[in-house]
Order: structure tokens, then C-alpha cells, then sequence
């Protein structure tokens, strides 16, 4: 979105707001990566939550990375495994990495 580029953080946020409320799944996972910018984490594990549930790999990828970081390997995992069946290609590599980690983690 142009604003991002600017760097008009506020008004960026405004627009994705918007796309994700109208059920936009790209608004939703571009909103997330804003707020988590932002330091606002929780608040992006919402909207990327709402993206994944929509369809889109890379918010379940963050996802996933979000609960491994956090120490939630479990849910990790399963968002990864969900990484993997919604790719694209290059999620769904990265994703059955993540998940092979973690599933070595939880079962040591």
C-alpha cells in the first residue's frame, strides 16, 4: 500500500484496517505484520489468525513462529502444518521445515 511505503504507519494502518474488516485476507496478514512492527504482537496474532482461518500461508507461517518463539510448540506445529497445506511453495518448504523442528522438539 503507497502509505506503508511513505512510512505513514498511522494512515498504512487505517487502510489495512479497513481491508481486513471487509474480509480481505491480504488486509488482515499486512495489517498483522504492521501491528508486530509495531510491537503490538497480540494484536497482529488476531488479524493473522483471521488471515490464516481465510486462506493465507504466510499469516499461518507467522503464526507458527509467533507460538514456537513463545514456547507453544504445540501450536506451533499445528500452525505450521496448516502453513504447509495452504503454501505457496516457498511457506510450505519453510513451514514442513518449522514443523519437522518442532516435532523433534516435542518428542525429546
Amino acid at each position: 500500500m503507497l502509505a506503508a511505503g511513505r512510512g505513514d504507519v498511522v494512515e498504512a494502518a487505517r487502510w489495512y484496517r479497513k481491508a481486513a474488516e471487509a474480509g480481505s485476507r491480504n488486509g488482515a496478514f499486512n495489517l498483522g505484520l504492521l501491528l508486530a512492527r509495531e510491537g503490538s504482537e497480540p494484536e497482529a496474532a488476531l488479524w493473522w489468525t483471521r488471515a490464516a482461518d481465510a486462506g493465507h500461508g504466510r499469516a499461518a507461517l507467522r503464526l507458527a513462529l509467533l507460538y514456537a518463539r513463545r514456547g507453544q510448540l504445540a501450536q506451533g506445529q499445528r500452525w505450521a502444518s496448516r502453513a504447509v497445506e495452504l503454501g505457496p511453495a516457498e511457506v510450505a518448504e519453510r513451514a514442513g521445515r518449522l514443523r519437522e523442528a518442532l516435532r523433534q522438539e516435542l518428542s525429546a
